[in-house]
């Protein structure tokens, strides 16, 4: 994306386009898109019209308003799309997006394989390495998420509005040098040697002059001219009256804490300008009547501390965040799909630190290149399927020899084992903490009430309820479960760095699949309703299961059906497909017998709750469904021809 001339920040999204559920609905929103386009060669108001017409009349994301510009809608919703390249300005799809859609993205390679992430992080992943935020000179650029990379590389625990206010505060005239000494400067900060605020005033000073925080404050009354070079604002010197006005009557009230100073001070406390100017966004102050209410309220606040340089830091922090706030959050989820950031507790961190370190090395930040091959050309590199090893240029051996020598290994396979015992060490630790066994029981009662809301705080706002499901269904079952297994390579989901569902993975695989020693067990999990079911479910969770008992003929295979209800005719036909030999969609051979168990979600429930595990329902299943097994005459249907045709 390219920068306007008075833009101070990039977007990586629009402001109109509030959904979570980034994965899912880029997805809708592609598949769409690819449809107008067979219809409209040109991406003009005709065709963004239809885009936003279509969307409405497909999908559920959006409330149809009539008095909507639907053409600007259209354009829109479309926006952060183009920002990753997975459609270019006039809205055609790159090879990335189509390879996506048709779950036939570039697979890893040895190096990525190396980062525990799946196809769908992955896409993402390389897609943001190679992003790029134009100067509005149209040359000039630098890529904001391998500057998060390094930050995250170098430093632990950043707390997350430093981390965004920082990659949003470089602007794209900056040079790799300047970049650089920008991340090394911030270990000031990191080690506790100076604030935040100091930090950016020192590297992103917005005056050029040589008046410092401590010589303004150190006199009194306050010079207005040097505080006027200080607290600036661009667009309104009459908004740097406010300001003068409300440090005044700060450094006033905090000299003399009398009812007057405080009933003064009190007034500016819901001022817009200076919401953002001093409070990030909201009220400068705690709400209180009268003197010792407002100090007992606002104890600890920069503003009322002795040192009055404090005030200067907090509207310096304040205004940087005031830039990011709008646009900070779409970066976070952006980065989020790469399934690379840890958010968890408002600090940001590495999922894997000492592997960054070696695949994430002397990368460039910045360069020099045209804006108008980058976002307009579907040929250009952007747009292309590149792993990892190629955008950064790496030496493939060199990076794998590396990881096989910090993780003690001889050969790839034991990395790959090593990467997912550490996924799923991790994993384990999460869920223990997050997700213990009394949480899960508390939560799968909300899918049967449907309380979308409730669930998604609890678990995930990046993610749809039916995706939550699965991924609370997994967990429920791994408490259950007597026999260990992976449940990390069990679960068939895209995560994200925090270790929360993000998508249904890529791919015509079941929802849950689990390799017990001597037992393939599959859950397929859904929320439709009973008529629905018969819809959206017979055919797939079929093909699924009888695709899973050929593929491991060698073992014993059963899938589970969980559901909230049970229609009987889905019931009565899971147990009848039992009888009847059914040929695999991938290979040309039968699975004589594809057992097809139903079960609600009031009865897992209640298997967690009275401490059954799978052992005696997994026997009992077998028990009753081997009676079909035996001999079918697939030859049935031409018998009966035979006669008509012999007649």
């Amino acid at each position: 994306m390219k920068l306007k001339k008075d833009a101070e920040t990039f977007n990586l999204g629009d402001t109109s386009f509030r959904r979570q559920a980034l994965i899912d609905d880029y997805k809708v929103l592609l598949s769409l898109l690819q449809k107008v386009n067979l219809e409209y060669p040109e991406w003009d108001k005709e065709a963004q019209e239809k885009f936003y017409e279509t969307v409405l009349e497909e999908t559920n994301m959006f409330s149809r308003n009539e008095e909507e510009d639907f053409a600007r809608r259209g354009r829109t919703l479309t926006s952060a799309l183009a920002k990753i390249g997975l459609i270019n300005d006039r809205r055609r799809l790159s090879r990335v997006a189509n390879n996506w859609l048709s779950n036939s993205n570039l697979a890893s390679d040895e190096v990525e394989g190396t980062l525990g992430i799946d196809i769908n992080n992955l896409m993402f992943t390389r897609q943001l390495l190679k992003l790029r935020i134009y100067h509005s000179d149209g040359i000039r650029y630098f890529h904001p998420v391998r500057v998060a990379l390094e930050l995250v590389k170098r430093y632990r625990n950043i707390p997350q509005r430093n981390f965004l206010i920082l990659i949003h505060s470089i602007q794209p005239n900056f040079d790799d040098l300047q970049i650089e000494g920008i991340i090394t400067a911030y270990e000031s900060v990191a080690s506790n040697k100076e604030t935040f605020p100091e930090f950016l005033d020192r590297e992103f000073p917005e005056n050029e002059s040589d008046v410092t925080a401590r010589e303004l404050f150190s006199s009194r009354p306050l010079d207005r001219d040097k505080f006027d070079l200080l607290f600036t604002n661009r667009k309104s010197s009459s908004t740097q009256d406010v300001y003068f006005d409300f440090v005044t009557s700060l450094i006033k009230f905090k000299e003399c804490k009398t009812q007057e100073n405080f009933a003064r001070l009190i007034e500016f406390n819901t001022d817009a300008k200076l919401k953002r100017a001093f409070g990030f966004g909201k009220s400068v102050f705690k709400k209180a009547d009268n003197v010792n209410d407002f100090l007992k309220k606002n104890e600890g606040s920069r503003l009322l501390s002795e040192d009055d340089t404090f005030i200067y830091e907090w509207f310096v922090f304040s205004k940087k965040y005031d830039l990011v706030k709008e646009y900070g959050d779409m970066t976070k989820r952006t980065l989020n799909l790469s399934g690379l950031f840890d958010f968890r507790n408002g600090l940001v961190n590495a999922t894997s630190r000492e592997i960054f370190k070696i695949i994430f090395t002397n990368m460039r930040f910045s360069g020099e290149d045209k804006y108008s091959d980058y976002e307009k050309n579907l040929n250009y590199f952007f747009y292309q399927e590149s792993t990892i090893t190629t955008i950064l240029n790496l030496d493939k051996d060199e990076k794998i020899q590396a990881i096989k020598e910090l993780l003690n290994v001889t050969d790839y396979s034991q990395i790959q084992n090593a990467v997912a015992s550490q996924k799923e060490k991790k994993f384990r630790e999460f869920i223990s903490e997050v997700f213990p066994r009394k949480k899960i029981m508390e939560l799968l009662p909300l899918f049967s009430k449907r309380d979308d809301k409730k669930i998604k705080s609890a678990v995930s706002e990046s993610a749809t309820v039916p995706t939550i499901y699965e991924y609370i269904v997994a967990i429920a079952w791994f408490y259950i479960s007597k026999e260990d297994f992976s449940i990390t390579q069990s679960l068939n989901l895209t995560l994200d760095g925090n270790m929360l569902p993000l998508s249904h993975a890529a791919g015509g695989a079941g929802d849950i699949v689990i390799n017990y020693e001597n037992l393939t067990l599959m859950l397929e999990v859904t929320l439709m309703n009973k008529q629905a079911q018969k819809r959206g479910e017979w055919e797939p969770v079929l093909r699924h299961a009888t695709n899973l008992t050929v593929d491991n003929s060698s073992k014993n295979v059963t899938t589970l059906f969980i559901a909230d209800e049970l229609d009987e005719n889905t019931i009565n036909i899971w147990r009848a497909v039992a009888s009847v030999p059914l040929k695999s969609s991938n290979k040309d051979e039968f699975a004589d017998l594809v057992k097809i168990f139903p079960l609600e979600n009031k009865e897992l429930l209640d298997m967690l709750k009275n401490n059954r595990d799978e052992v005696v329902l997994l026997k009992a299943i077998d028990k009753s469904y081997t009676k079909f097994a035996g001999d079918f005459d697939l030859g049935w249907r031409d018998e009966i021809l035979d006669c008509i045709n012999n007649k």
